[in-house]
């Protein structure tokens, strides 16, 4: 008898720990999901303000000045840099360089290697 209590006892036990812990993970998802749902909404606001500017107009005129439009009534400035017609002398002149034939004996690639390291 006092078997079977305990075996009772343990069950009781141990279904109101798996009662609490199934809360406290359905909590935890809620939460969750609570987060997720106000990122969601304030996504949402920003594509509902893309909406109403763009059926207003401003998002198509926007686009149109990124690409270089204008309005036929505005006058377009550009601004930047004058062309350098004179280029600078660093840029005209030409490198040369010296390539002299490569031996097929090793120990004159050998001597040149060596040669070049000694008058460095």
């Amino acid at each position: 008898m006092l078997v079977l209590v305990a075996a009772i006892g343990v069950w009781v036990v141990y279904s109101f720990a798996q009662e609490a812990y199934l809360n406290y993970r359905l909590s935890a998802q809620a939460s969750a999901l609570r987060q997720q749902n106000a990122s969601l909404k304030v996504q949402e606001a920003g594509y509902h303000r893309d909406i109403v500017a763009s059926m207003a107009g401003a998002a198509a005129e926007e686009e149109a000045r990124i690409n270089g439009y204008a309005r036929p009534d505005e006058k377009v400035y550009v601004v930047g840099r004058p062309a350098s017609n004179a280029a600078s002398p660093a840029t005209n002149q030409k490198r040369v360089a010296k390539v002299e034939g490569t031996g097929s004996d090793v120990w004159q690639v050998i001597g040149r290697w060596v040669a070049d390291l000694w008058h460095r």
